[in-house]
């Protein structure tokens, strides 16, 4: 059996659809692709230590600095000259809370009685998001910062 067809008035406007909520991200749209792919870098760096080896994982790192160190100047210029909305402060933020929440965990003695040291992760988790976050403050539009 098949069901009727519902009836549609000649003069009935479709119902509007309902915006699609995102959910939460690091970046928002508007984020230059430098920021995010560096960041994917940095991050991805971090977790193919045990995998990849020291050496290329720190290769990735630095690729990913490369680009977040000039990416992150370039988004803030935008944001202030063109109003380009996407700053990912969410991501500085969160790379400068966990790098420095890891801190502690990544430290450690080659001897027992050997100085401690500290794996470069974190270093480098709170260097990149400190340095994000340095750039927070220029990225204000002009808009916002005469009013």
């Amino acid at each position: 059996m098949t069901e009727p067809a519902p009836a549609v008035s000649v003069g009935a406007e479709p119902a509007p659809a309902k915006p699609v909520a995102p959910g939460f991200t690091f970046t928002d749209d508007g984020c230059r692709t430098e920021i995010r792919l560096g960041a994917l870098l940095v991050l991805a760096g971090m977790f193919l230590w045990l995998f990849a080896g020291p050496n290329l994982s720190n290769y990735i790192n630095l690729a990913g600095m490369v680009l977040l160190l000039i990416g992150v100047p370039l988004q803030a210029r935008d944001a202030r000259r063109i109003a380009r909305p996407g700053y990912p402060w969410k991501l500085g933020l969160i790379l400068t809370v966990l790098g420095a929440l890891m801190w502690k965990d990544l430290l450690y003695r080659e001897r027992y009685d050997g100085p401690l040291g500290v794996q470069p992760m974190a270093p480098i988790f709170v260097g990149v998001g400190l340095w994000i976050l340095a750039w927070w403050p220029f990225a204000k539009t002009q808009k916002e910062v005469t009013a």
